[in-house]
């Protein structure tokens, strides 16, 4: 029989406002309000909404933003795991208002709705949809006091045509032309271009916006005129569903208390607020999450182009692009070369030293997949003297454990398998919201470390970086936030052309 060492990683808080803590978001913003640093003398105060969409979404968001205001009452019996919601305003623990000027709200009409449907290529629709929403937007920026956040209200129209519908079959896959198919053939038998010997010849672009995923696209190429503004995109059928809610037979997704905590917060986020930080994450530590997507504009589907997010022992959070990386046949996953794994490095410590005003002294990297000898030596490289370790972090990979009684495993159960290798469970029964909040047995996380820390310490870390998603209230996630958000990031830049500048800040993504 075998027998594995197990412990109990105690639940670390949350800092909110007035430096009070709190192990849960929900319950840490009702009692305390948002987190602001204690030199500063006034949190923020007011958010000021910009708003795109027609006459009936425009309608719809301005009673979805009245009705943030106000309390809504949990339906839930479990009021641990859901609160109710004390709505934000400037008399409630948030202490701040949200307002919508009439001069940051920009009209869709029938006839600019009616131009994107009649296009039948799917990809130029969301591409024209896409363009419609930017143009708005551009000329909200115009205006003297411009928004902190900008809503684009979907019309149901744009949701049905633009959206993950039967009317957007195939958009996600991009077709590569016929010339594309020749070029990757020549590149597949190694022949040589006239560009490695710095003969460039310019190829006329399409005039022709395309997209293949509007919400992406939206959010991603919205970065080409602003450094202020993120956008939250909010659909109409949610509003119908909130509005609605009570006499509705059937609900759908999330109750208002729910939605309202989550959709309030995120816009709190984009506004450069913060709404909480971890309480004990080491300040001299940069935490990087490696990742890689897939460039829907190169029509080689063997190159991904590699992506780190960067957190700050505060929660900020910075996205960097990195290079192109080839699979090779007969791999699954791409790899860094060791010059690519040191340039990344390189930018990723400088952006870290112009966030927080140092450099640190140790660097945490997680990965999804294994390190490769070159990506170690490079990341080492760059990093120098500095402490560092390196953690792979994998979801599916079989390990199951169950203990007595009606509920799963705890979350925070860390259980060693090798000397360097370790499940931890950042899902399972948590005390303080009196329940385990899943539908299925939970699955612990597999850690493959090596470096400088002890495992107890990396599992820590890890256990406070799952309660750093800002794009949600829920008690926590099951990844950290490092990897947690790494696929949607990669989902937006993919959309980007390689030429287009990319915002580093975290809250243009979510």
């Amino acid at each position: 029989m075998t027998t594995f060492n197990a412990s109990y990683l105690e639940e670390q808080n949350l800092i909110f406002g007035n430096q009070q803590e709190e192990k849960d978001p929900r319950l840490g913003l009702c009692y305390y309000g948002p987190y602001h640093h204690s030199s500063e003398v006034q949190p923020l105060s007011n958010i000021r909404i910009g708003l795109i969409g027609n006459k009936s979404t425009i309608e719809k968001t301005k009673r979805i933003i009245a009705m943030l205001a106000n309390k809504i009452d949990s339906p839930s019996s479990n009021k641990w795991l859901y609160p109710h919601y004390p709505g934000m305003s400037s008399t409630t623990s948030f202490k701040c208002a949200m307002q919508m000027p009439d001069n940051l709200q920009e009209t869709i009409t029938d006839h600019e709705i009616k131009a994107i449907l009649d296009i039948a290529d799917v990809n130029e629709r969301i591409g024209a949809a896409t363009e419609l929403y930017i143009k708005k937007f551009e000329n909200i920026l115009a205006e003297d006091d411009p928004p902190h956040v900008v809503i684009c209200a979907l019309p149901e129209e744009i949701e049905a045509h633009c959206g993950i519908s039967e009317h957007t079959r195939g958009a996600k896959t991009p077709t590569p032309t016929e010339l594309e198919k020749q070029i990757n053939k020549f590149k597949e038998q190694n022949q040589r271009f006239l560009d490695e010997w710095g003969l460039i010849v310019k190829a006329k672009k399409p005039t022709i916006a395309k997209g293949y995923d509007f919400r992406n696209a939206l959010k991603g190429r919205i970065m080409r005129v602003t450094n202020t503004a993120p956008i939250q995109i909010l659909k109409e059928s949610t509003c119908d569903q909130m509005i609605n809610y009570t006499t509705l037979v059937k609900h759908k997704g999330q109750d208002p208390a729910s939605f309202a905590w989550n959709f309030s917060t995120a816009l709190y986020y984009k506004a450069n607020g913060k709404p909480w930080r971890l309480a004990k994450l080491r300040q001299d530590t940069c935490y990087v999450g490696i990742s890689f997507y897939r460039n829907k504009h190169s029509a080689n589907q063997n190159i991904e182009t590699a992506m780190a997010q960067v957190f700050t022992h505060s929660g900020d959070g910075l996205v960097l692009r990195g290079t192109d990386v080839i699979i090779e046949e007969g791999k699954k996953e791409p790899h860094l070369s060791e010059k690519q794994a040191e340039e990344l490095m390189k930018d990723i410590l400088a952006k870290y030293n112009t966030k927080a005003g140092r450099p640190p002294a140790r660097v945490v990297i997680h990965k999804s997949t294994l390190f490769s000898k070159e990506e170690e030596a490079g990341f080492s490289k760059a990093i120098g003297n500095m402490k560092k370790d390196f953690v792979t972090i994998k979801m599916n990979h079989g390990f199951r454990f169950l203990r007595w009684g009606a509920y799963p495993v705890l979350r925070g159960t860390l259980i060693t398998l090798t000397k360097n290798q370790y499940l931890l469970y950042t899902a399972g029964y948590t005390p303080r919201i009196r329940t385990y909040p899943g539908h299925s047995i939970p699955q612990p996380l597999l850690l493959a470390h090596s470096g400088d820390s002890e495992a107890t310490e990396i599992s820590k870390e890890i256990l406070g970086l799952t309660k750093l998603n800002w794009n949600t209230t829920s008690f926590s996630t099951n990844m950290p936030i490092t990897l947690a958000f790494a696929g949607k990031v990669g989902k937006v830049l993919s959309e980007l052309d390689k030429s287009q500048p990319v915002q580093d800040h975290y809250r243009f993504y979510m």
